[in-house]
């Protein structure tokens, strides 16, 4: 996998090492130019300097010849020194050493050549010698002044061509310096549309099936890209992501319908619970109550009767309200009134605002029988069972409290826990008096299945001190119930 900083890092040195080299090339071929201009100048300095130097050796000669005086010696042999200087400097520094350029060197040679039998002749005093040597010597300095002039244009004719040569090297130079530049930002872009698409493209790829997953189309085509970076791995990923979230999905869809089986097959079996025991003692009750008393009461019970098992024997897959459900438990009030006398006090406190709330079916009755089975019906009288409904903190509390016998903190945790009950002929027994069947776990799990949320009970309890049930519903599921209907 190529690494996008690395690509970044490599275009970068790529265009540094262009660029580089381009200058360097500039760089290289003006520096040779320059030392060319350089070299043409030094020999027409260096011609200039011979023609002048001879010149002087000549008269610092004369001089001599004539004041005798060793300032002047002194003079002709420094400048003398000279020439020989430049004259060796000629060899390395004229670009053609050509047939007028020997006999140039030799003149120079011939000239040094006879100032020096000049000053040997001069000394010995021999007058016809010296000045035939001094005449050679100035005739030499002329041919040396013309041989310099004919050098010197030679050089100019030379220069000429390099000043051509020069121009044309510089355009093309500032071509090449626009055909470089030009290209460079060509490169640039094209480089930049080719990265920036290798980016984007599979950003806006990504983008646009995360829009589709958004609105739960699950089902697109994988994302594919061509590049070999942190976004094809990124690419990868994500269809890994959306193939499992599709999967997942599905699983979901299918514990779901599982779930929808087992609740259906639980309600059905729920409504084929009616306790017989329950049955018998009420209808046991009635008969009494038709024995002793007229068929007023007795007509009232049965109503109450045929309202519970109407409510039963109902379609308990549809939800219900607190209305309906606070109906049903005064039914129950009813009975277990006219059973158990003033044994047993039943109360209820409910605000009519709160009714409306949707609930499962089947949710306050199994509570009011627990804390009536297993809190109050052992007393033989001051027992006292109460329903409380009211609206705090933008929750709805039912609260189902007795006086009873309590419980330990052992049974509470085993019950918010749902776990399972060990003792299956225990829970029978205490189960005996039950019209429903339904436990205080079967209604928590309903709620929290119902509410799609946890938490939404809480046990109040110590031994010997009664039982506080308490469901902390949210009023927020009415408008939520109420939207979807309206939909």
């Amino acid at each position: 996998m190529i690494r996008i900083r690395t690509k970044m890092i490599a275009y970068s040195m790529i265009l540094v090492f262009l660029l580089n080299s381009i200058a360097f090339f500039l760089y290289h071929n003006s520096q040779k130019s320059i030392d060319q201009y350089n070299g043409i100048l030094q020999r027409f300095f260096l011609l200039n300097e011979i023609s002048q130097r001879t010149g002087n050796v000549y008269r610092s000669l004369n001089a001599y010849l004539i004041e005798r005086s060793p300032e002047h010696f002194l003079r002709y042999q420094q400048e003398r020194q000279e020439l020989v200087v430049q004259q060796s400097r000629l060899k390395h520094t004229l670009m053609q050493q050509n047939i007028t350029v020997k006999n140039y060197q030799n003149l120079i040679t011939s000239f040094l050549e006879e100032c020096t039998a000049v000053v040997k002749y001069f000394e010995k005093q021999q007058l016809p010698a010296y000045s035939s040597h001094l005449a050679e010597a100035s005739k030499i300095s002329r041919f040396i002044q013309e041989t310099t002039l004919t050098l010197i244009d030679g050089e100019l004719t030379n220069y000429r061509a390099f000043y051509r040569d020069m121009n044309q090297q510089q355009e093309y130079f500032r071509a090449m310096g626009i055909a470089v530049f030009a290209s460079t930002i060509l490169f640039s872009i094209l480089f930049a549309l080719w990265f920036s698409s290798g980016i984007t493209k599979p950003i806006t790829l990504l983008s646009k099936a995360a829009k589709e997953i958004s609105l739960g189309h699950l089902g697109g085509e994988e994302v594919r890209v061509s590049t070999n970076d942190e976004l094809r791995f990124l690419t990868e990923t994500f269809n890994r992501m959306r193939f499992n979230i599709r999967c997942l999905v599905e699983e979901i869809k299918k514990k779901s319908e599982l779930d929808k089986l087992i609740k259906e097959m639980e309600l059905k079996n729920l409504q084929n619970q009616i306790n017989p025991h329950f049955l018998f003692n009420t209808l046991n009750t009635v008969s009494k109550m038709a024995y002793i008393e007229g068929a007023e009461k007795t007509s009232d019970l049965i109503d109450s009767v045929s309202a519970i098992l109407r409510y039963h024997l109902g379609d308990l897959d549809k939800p219900s309200t607190l209305h309906e459900e606070v109906k049903v438990v005064e039914e129950y009030f009813f009975i277990q009134k006219t059973r158990f006398g003033d044994r047993i006090n039943f109360k209820t406190n409910v605000e009519p605002d709160c009714l409306s709330l949707p609930v499962p079916s089947l949710t306050l009755q199994p509570l009011v029988e627990n804390a009536f089975i297993h809190g109050i019906e052992s007393y033989e009288s001051g027992a006292m069972l109460m329903l409380n409904i009211f609206y705090k903190h933008g929750r709805i509390i039912v609260e189902v409290s007795d006086n009873g016998v309590g419980m330990d903190e052992e049974t509470k945790r085993r019950l918010l826990n749902k776990e399972e009950d060990h003792g299956a002929g225990e829970a029978g027994r205490k189960r005996s008096g039950h019209s429903t069947g339904i436990g205080l776990k079967n209604v928590i799990k309903r709620l929290e299945l119902f509410y799609d949320q946890e938490n939404l009970v809480e046990i109040e309890s110590e031994p010997g001190k009664g039982t506080i049930v308490r469901l902390i519903l949210p009023a927020e599921r009415e408008k939520e119930v109420a939207e979807r209907d309206h939909v």
